[in-house]
């Protein structure tokens, strides 16, 4: 693609090669330009004095008046060739995950729908730009009881460190077969889950080859996110480079204080960290925390960018306990305080216990059944008007009139009271309108 008279590569999803190192390291650059003023304020106030010499004191081979539009939206001028194609490559990072949610399918039918009821749910329930952040992977895996970092705004409130998983022959083995049996009912979509919850993956001296192992069986390797990386830099280096051979196209790394983002930033080159994203949680970055964990009480909610920070639609497994649960996202609260809500839970000690488990779980009708009792989720409220009803919570509503259904106030009305199959019978519009409609409001995740 051709823009006025520079190019820029579509390098994010390809893992391409065939740009010029100059590109590639123009590019990392700016990135890490992005990661200092967002996560340095003492950066930041020397760069709106002196930019240059900000720019100095970090390394920064760049020209400081090319960088003004990243910070400042009325910046004059056309875009730079390097700010262009940082924004490209955001842009194609964003796109990437949005396909992850909308288009990912899971194996079984019910499990499907399922996760298309919680991923609309989320969209009225989370701020928009949390609900956006969330694809709904089909399943993570804890290979540790608790986690050594420790963090005070952890938003899945992990214990300590207690217990590690370690890739023991039997473990291994099921380990693999774990994994075939997610892939049975979750199918290719499985590739997406991860290897960390309440847990630093790192804190395993055998993760790498638990990845490799996913990898032999999904295809593909697990995206990373560690507290750790600066713990043993050489360690986290190898696995950047493993995961890359490997196809994995993003990894994180978190860090909670701005001496931890200036370690990093000293221990890896801009182009090592080119597709590692940064979570700044430093109390100085422009970032926000959520509130959600052990930060529920210790942040104002008005004042977080998310209520949670789980992601995982469908199942969560803690391979110390030999633990599932069947879990999702919810803003958090005194109901779920670590942001998501617990389906069911089950204990297993092979592949055979842990497939009829999921089995059962998976069960699910794809559609409402007729002799189903719709009920409103209980955060939604229906208000009946004179030719149309609304659905509301304190924050939004949706309005359906008769050009919806011909009896929408009606149809409202015995929501909660009659079965789909009542419904369709007692209302003098076509049954099958009366079924259409139901099945509408059940795939958007407007029923409990």
């Amino acid at each position: 693609m051709l823009i006025q008279d520079f190019e820029i590569h579509p390098i994010f999803r390809t893992l391409s090669t065939s740009v010029s190192g100059d590109y590639l390291r123009e590019l990392a650059l700016v990135k890490r330009f992005c990661e200092i003023y967002r996560g340095d304020d003492t950066f930041r106030a020397g760069w709106h004095s002196h930019p240059e010499a900000a720019l100095d004191s970090a390394g920064l081979a760049l020209p400081h008046e090319q960088l003004w539009p990243l910070v400042d939206s009325q910046a004059p001028g056309p875009l730079a060739p390097a700010v262009s194609r940082y924004l490209a490559f955001q842009q194609e990072k964003l796109a990437w995950r949005e396909q992850l949610r909308s288009q990912m399918r899971l194996t079984s039918p019910g499990l499907d729908a399922w996760r298309g009821r919680q991923i609309q749910r989320c969209a009225w329930q989370l701020a928009a730009g949390n609900a956006e952040a969330i694809f709904h992977p089909p399943a993570a895996f804890e290979l540790a009881r608790g986690c050594s970092v420790g963090c005070w705004f952890c938003g899945v409130s992990a214990p300590k460190l207690a217990d590690l998983w370690p890739a023991s022959p039997e473990n291994r083995r099921l380990w693999k077969e774990t994994l075939e049996v997610v892939f049975e009912f979750c199918g290719p979509a499985a590739a997406h889950s991860f290897l960390y919850w309440a847990t630093d993956p790192l804190d395993n001296p055998d993760y790498e080859q638990f990845c490799l192992d996913f990898h032999a069986v999904f295809g593909q390797f697990p995206q990373t996110t560690t507290a750790l990386a600066g713990r043993d830099p050489e360690r986290t280096r190898k696995l950047l480079r493993l995961s890359q051979a490997h196809g994995c196209l993003l990894n994180r790394f978190s860090l909670s204080s701005k001496r931890q983002l200036r370690q990093v930033h000293e221990k890896f080159s801009p182009e090592e960290l080119l597709r590692v994203e940064l979570i700044l949680q430093n109390k100085e970055s422009l970032g926000a925390l959520s509130a959600a964990g052990k930060a529920l009480s210790r942040i104002d909610p008005s004042r977080a960018h998310a209520t949670t920070i789980a992601c995982v639609s469908g199942f969560l497994f803690n391979m110390c306990e030999g633990r599932v649960r069947w879990v999702t996202p919810y803003p958090s609260g005194p109901q779920y305080p670590d942001g998501y809500k617990v389906e069911a839970e089950a204990h297993f000690e092979s592949a055979a216990q842990l497939r009829e488990v999921l089995a059962g779980w998976c069960a699910l009708p794809a559609r409402l059944p007729s002799g189903a009792v719709p009920r409103w989720r209980e955060d939604l409220t229906a208000t009946l008007e004179a030719d149309a009803f609304r659905v509301h919570d304190s924050q939004r509503g949706v309005r359906f009139d008769r050009s919806w259904h011909p009896q929408a106030p009606e149809l409202a009305a015995l929501i909660g009271e009659k079965s789909v199959g009542e419904l369709a019978l007692q209302l003098a519009a076509p049954a099958a309108e009366t079924v259409l409609a139901l099945q509408r409001l059940y795939q958007a995740g407007l029923f409990a």
